[in-house]
């Protein structure tokens, strides 16, 4: 099973790259609710990551298999590159230029006074429902299913890199409950620049996402 982990960390860490999901954790905690709205915002980030990758393994079960081998998750796995490259493009190109105004998203505004369901929702949305989530979290089970592993060990596997996933997220909300007073200058700045980045860093981020995955699809179509 480690060796499976192995192989999944670098899907992991492509989860853990979500700059609009930490830039929305950082607002959280410097909202009237910092340390409800962001714990709520963890769970539901790491219980979509969980969920979707459970639907991804669900998929490539029924797919049709040779055997013990599924024959159609390479496939699956290549398709998922190519969407993702092709979103990548589209968000490099939609990145904001020296000079240009940064257009913030109106939910920003509604983030000061967010109750925890509310930010339980968004944390949900930005862990299993953004386009790169969903395409790394699917491709998490697709992969699993491929492997030769129980489904309680791949149920296993899938925590561990939920877990990975989130530590972005993790790192501020301790540090927050810990010394929430001193750290909030620290925390915009942090807010400030990932809003100003987060295009770019979204659209490198899938180019990544989208080569790894394809590679996996034509590893497993040339194996």
């Amino acid at each position: 099973m480690l060796d499976v982990i192995a192989e999944m960390l670098p899907l992991a860490v492509a989860l853990a790259l979500s700059p609009l999901a930490i830039a929305s954790v950082v607002l959280m905690l410097l909202s009237s609710r910092p340390r409800a709205a962001s714990i709520a915002f963890l769970l539901g980030f790491l219980i979509a990551v969980v969920v979707i990758s459970g639907v991804g393994y669900l998929l490539a079960a029924v797919l049709p298999h040779d055997g013990e081998t599924s024959i159609s998750a390479p496939i699956l796995l290549l398709a998922l590159g190519i969407v993702a490259i092709v979103l990548a493009v589209r968000q490099w190109r939609a990145r904001p230029r020296p000079g240009d105004e940064l257009e913030l998203p109106g939910w920003i505004a509604k983030v000061e006074g967010i109750t925890a369901p509310s930010a339980f929702v968004m944390g949900a949305f930005f862990g299993g429902l953004k386009p790169k989530n969903l395409l790394l979290s699917i491709g998490v089970g697709v992969t699993l299913e491929a492997t030769a592993l129980s489904t309680g060990e791949a149920a296993t596997v899938v925590l561990v890199v939920a877990v990975i996933a989130a530590l972005p997220i993790v790192v501020p909300v301790v540090l927050a409950l810990v010394a929430l007073d001193r750290l909030s200058g620290a925390l915009d700045r942090l807010r400030s620049w990932l809003m100003q980045h987060n295009a770019a860093m979204v659209g490198t981020i899938l180019l990544l996402v989208g080569v790894l995955l394809a590679t996996k699809g034509l590893g497993g179509l040339g194996g």
